[in-house]
């Protein structure tokens, strides 16, 4: 693996939500507008020329979700910890979801299709700036 690359999206980590069936029994995909959204944010981080990763290219993806803390967490001392320290985030949103979200999204632009992906991992973490760092390897 020769190829590194590294990512990042702004704003609250986003997990993967289930299809939904609409008013006239059509159904839609309720991350289609923030998809669009994050897909701008990671066009514009790429090398320029950049083409999806060749089908049958093995890729390792690594996430860290990075989540603020809430209002009743953000005491000063829980600041100053999360400021010094990797303080882990053991709340909603499960990492799963955070995973399949990043793989949809990438599909078509990092890599033809995230069948490709054949190692990740996903760590969550407190941090007073909301996002989400990718390492792609390939």
């Amino acid at each position: 693996m020769n190829n590194v690359m590294h990512l990042k999206i702004v704003g609250k980590p986003r997990k993967k939500t289930r299809a939904r069936k609409g008013k006239f029994n059509n159904w839609y995909n309720p991350d289609a507008k923030q998809m669009a959204i994050d897909t701008g944010q990671i066009r514009m981080q790429l090398p320029e020329g950049f083409r999806a990763i060749k089908k049958g290219t093995p890729v390792e993806i690594n996430i860290i979700a990075f989540f603020e803390p809430s209002k009743t967490e953000k005491t000063k001392k829980f600041v100053e910890t999360i400021k010094n320290e990797n303080v882990s985030y053991i709340k909603k949103s499960d990492i799963d979801n955070i995973t399949k979200y990043i793989l949809d999204l990438f599909s078509k632009i990092i890599y033809h299709d995230d069948n490709q992906v054949y190692k990740g991992c996903t760590e969550k973490y407190y941090s007073l700036d909301a996002r989400t760092e990718i390492e792609v390897k390939w």
